[in-house]
């Protein structure tokens, strides 16, 4: 038997009373989840495709028809019904999806066999079919710079490991915790957010799509209903405006941040509302397994340019340089989360993989240091140092620095080509009242004149993508 389902199954089984799942306060048992998954079996029963797909509804069927696709032995792959129908049908194409989970009709006419996930048979409640480790538990496509979606394939091996690590680094959580799922499934940081829950008979808070987000998750917060959570910086930057100084958080207790660069100021601002919380920086690319690293974020914070540590790797994974002499580089990982390769994809597989003394690495595209004490800090992005006038430019820095200017702001750096092709830097503050003089004085002490932005430009808040991270694409979008 697969050790990592066998986990999950008796999980539910051990916690069939315990509130499994709420979504817009209304809460369903473990017990209520498993039922529903049974439902859905019964009707992959006649499904001969390894692939499902599962179409987003951010309700009580979507997380069953996990259930029920991996107690089958099967992969889920999610459809986002807000993404392109294009997208979507190339994931359907290249995942060889012939059935998609739904509990509601399809936005889009995918033109295959849906399932409707809220059917109710006459059935017995089933074990789990025999599947191995190396099965495949999902595959999430990712954006890809050429517009073709590119599969990341998750083994249930790799979501094993990954479970006894943060095991081994946070501790186990009880029934008595409720963790916050903020993230859509095409997002990977999903997974960790009701995953561990599930293995742990905690209960597993969804947002719904009748509230704007934030708003919810401040809301949750100041009514102490969360214990543990998982966020994007981003998140911060649109709650801490609306913190009321009277009122503290109580309930959180292990707050961890992940998807992009966690910053001082951010923290600075948010830490005196979660004054119980132990608050954790962690990293890590889809194609290894939700997050490897791990940072504490304790007094005084170990930051480079604003921007605060990775730390070190998480049990069964590694953190490395090309040079493993070197203490600067673009980051190399390897270990017990790493997908091998990308899905059908051999040219991409060949670009973002190597193997090194018998082992497979991936390049993961970020430029980082390492400290005398093994730390790690994310830099940047390789493909965000441009060129303006033939000089390289870190937009990180140019970042830092306005930072420093800004109070309950943040910035945003990007490189846009103009009519005649030259490419120049333009500065985002989510502040309409930041002083631009001010700012640019600040840089121009700082920093190289080509570093000095062309044009500062004002937002209220930064678009989002739908894994809530800033998209750099959009703001660069609103230029043309």
């Amino acid at each position: 038997m697969n050790p990592f389902i066998e986990n999950l199954y008796q999980s539910f089984l051990q916690h069939k009373t315990n509130d499994c799942l709420q979504i817009e306060d209304k809460n369903f048992s473990y017990e209520d989840v498993l039922n529903r998954s049974n439902q859905i079996r019964h009707q992959l029963q006649n499904v001969n495709s390894q692939n499902i797909g599962i179409y987003l509804t951010d309700d009580v069927y979507m997380y069953a028809s996990i259930l029920a696709v991996w107690f089958e032995g099967r992969t889920y792959v999610p459809i986002h019904p807000d993404f392109p129908l294009t997208k979507n049908l190339s994931v359907i194409q290249q995942a060889d999806i012939d059935t998609i989970l739904s509990s509601v009709e399809t936005k889009d006419n995918f033109d295959i066999h849906i399932i409707d996930t809220q059917k109710t048979f006459e059935t017995e409640v089933l074990p789990p079919k025999d599947s191995t480790l190396t099965n495949n538990a999902y595959i999430l496509f990712t954006s890809g710079s050429t517009g073709n979606p590119k599969g990341v394939p998750i083994q249930f091996s790799n979501l094993y490991y990954f479970s006894e690590s943060f095991h081994s680094t946070f501790g186990k959580l009880t029934s008595e915790d409720n963790v916050l799922q903020m993230f859509e499934l095409t997002f990977d940081l999903s997974v960790m957010s009701y995953l561990i829950p599930f293995l742990n008979g905690a209960k597993v808070i969804g947002l719904h799509k009748k509230e704007t987000k934030f708003l919810q998750i401040l809301d949750l917060l100041e009514a102490n209903e969360i214990t543990v959570a998982l966020m994007v910086p981003s998140i911060l930057n649109l709650i801490i405006p609306y913190l009321d100084p009277s009122i503290q958080n109580e309930s959180l207790r292990l707050n961890l941040f992940c998807g992009e660069a966690l910053l001082v100021k951010q923290i600075e601002g948010w830490k005196n509302f979660i004054p119980n919380a132990s608050i954790h920086n962690v990293y890590g690319p889809t194609e290894n397994t939700i997050f490897c690293t791990n940072y504490k974020v304790e007094t005084p914070i170990k930051e480079k340019k604003g921007i605060i540590s990775i730390g070190k790797s998480m049990e069964n994974s590694n953190m490395s340089f090309i040079d493993e002499n070197a203490n600067e580089g673009e980051l190399l990982l390897s270990g017990k989360f790493l997908t091998q390769f990308y899905w059908k994809n051999e040219e991409k597989t060949n670009e973002a993989f190597i193997q090194k003394d018998g082992k497979t690495y991936y390049k993961t595209g970020d430029w980082c240091l390492k400290d005398e004490d093994g730390d790690y800090f994310y830099v940047n992005r390789i493909d965000f140092q441009a060129k303006i006038n033939g000089f390289r430019v870190e937009l990180a820095e140019i970042e830092y620095f306005a930072n420093q200017k800004l109070e309950n702001a943040i910035s945003v750096a990007v490189i846009h080509k103009d009519q005649n092709d030259n490419d120049n830097l333009i500065l985002f503050i989510n502040d309409m009242n930041s002083n631009d003089e001010e700012i640019n004085d600040h840089l121009k002490n700082n920093l190289p004149d080509y570093c000095i932005p062309s044009k500062i430009i004002k937002v209220k808040n930064f678009p989002t993508n739908t894994s809530g991270k800033i998209d750099r694409n959009e703001l660069k979008k609103s230029l043309v």
